[in-house]
């Protein structure tokens, strides 16, 4: 096998790489004796090639779902991949004109050609190829890691871009996240004042039927104090209307032992006489028969007087109790009113703080929810963003490998 020449002589000829001991060619892929330098040995000292392990088996670059390997010149159906095709097919120009046609690596700046190999005037030589000498080789390695420096600049200037793009969106979600949690709290918040207006309505409630209570417990008593107050007034007005009958009975015998005792003393003036003997009888019993009498009404209308007597006090009594009990009355009831008016008024501020803060609430839910659809739709254009980064970064690793290919 002839040696692969790297630079062409002033002859055309290409210099070979080394020279042998004899001033004979030495390939790269032979040793001085002319045979072919194998990449590995296997233990019975035969070559292995690069693209094949120990047992001859092709080396995959890769391993797909079911653990199966991948070769480097086969797609994942096993169809082959050329190197100088992408994954549509289509062929990879090496470098690109003026106009971004592809110029292939044999053609010139005219597109025109160039043989691999040529002679010292510059004809092809077609049954020799020409290799790429190491300035060349150089010049194009140079080249590619200009390009994958600049794919890296795109990609980081790309990535910048992107980095600024969601940087309003995330400031927008944590400025929505931070609303958010102002709303929860605002909602904790109104709840919590909520239930402690629940509350104070609760105890006001209470307070307010306690006062009642009193109030009807007050009446009822009233009620029965008035009721008390009548039977003494009857009982008062019975006791007065016997004591003035005891007394024009009392003023009757008065008078008519007046009468008596008048006729009496005349007939003492006139002279005695038997018939007038026992008229001075008759008439000294009647007198002390109605001493004995009025000594006895009068008794008994001491007796009345004393007993009228506890009934006079206690009347007094249950009439200063009774305008005491009419005052409180008049004292709980303005309280009672007071108080009443006082609650409706907390009742309907409370009514109307509940509105506005029930109002407060929607407007807090209407807003969440306008947060809500804003962070849905920055999710959504994140997805987008995600999604196009991953393409470019597909995109960019297939540019890659289709540069490592090459």
């Amino acid at each position: 096998m002839p040696g692969s020449l790297l630079e062409g002589g002033a002859d055309g000829a290409g210099t070979p790489l080394e020279l042998g001991a004899d001033g004979a060619e030495i390939p790269l892929e032979v040793d001085e004796d002319g045979a072919e330098i194998p990449w590995g040995l296997h233990a019975d000292g035969a070559g292995i090639p690069l693209d094949v392990d120990a047992d001859g088996a092709g080396i995959p670059w890769e391993v797909d779902a079911d653990g199966a390997g991948i070769l480097l010149d086969v797609d994942a159906d096993g169809a082959g991949i050329p190197l100088y095709v992408d994954a549509a097919g289509a062929g990879i120009p090496w470098e690109a004109d003026a106009d971004g046609a592809g110029v292939p690596l044999d053609a010139d700046a005219d597109n025109a050609g160039v043989p691999l190999e040529v002679d010292a005037d510059g004809a092809a030589e077609g049954s020799e190829h020409r290799c790429l000498t190491m300035e060349e080789l150089g010049d194009y390695f140079q080249e590619c890691i200009e390009a994958v420096e600049q794919l890296e600049k795109e990609r980081d200037s790309l990535i910048r871009e992107l980095a600024l793009l969601r940087e309003p969106a995330l400031q927008e979600i944590r400025q929505a996240h931070e609303e958010i949690l102002a709303a929860y709290r605002l909602l904790a918040k109104v709840e919590l004042e909520r239930d402690n207006l629940k509350d104070e309505i609760r105890q006001i409630k209470q307070k307010l039927f306690k006062v009642t209570k009193e109030c009807v417990a007050c009446q009822y008593r009233l009620e029965s104090r008035r009721h008390d107050l009548g039977q003494f007034a009857a009982y008062r007005g019975e006791l007065e209307s016997r004591a003035g009958q005891l007394s024009e009975e009392l003023a009757r015998l008065k008078e008519s032992c007046e009468k008596e005792k008048e006729e009496v003393r005349q007939q003492l003036e006139t002279p005695p006489c038997r018939r007038d003997n026992h008229y001075l009888q008759e008439s000294r019993r009647l007198s002390v028969a109605f001493e004995s009498f009025v000594a006895e009404s009068r008794r008994g209308l001491e007796g009345m007087k004393e007993a009228l007597r506890p009934l006079q006090s206690e009347v007094s009594r249950l009439r200063l109790q009774n305008r005491s009990l009419e005052e409180q009355i008049a004292l709980a009831k303005q309280k009672r009113d007071e108080e009443v008016g006082q609650y409706r008024e907390q009742v309907e501020e409370l009514e109307d703080r509940l509105k506005e803060l029930k109002n407060g609430v929607q407007l807090q839910q209407r807003k969440n929810q306008e947060l809500e659809e804003l962070r849905t739709s920055l999710h959504q254009e994140l997805s987008i963003y995600k999604g196009c980064l991953e393409i470019y970064g597909h995109l960019c690793k297939s540019e890659e490998k289709a540069d490592q290919d090459y």
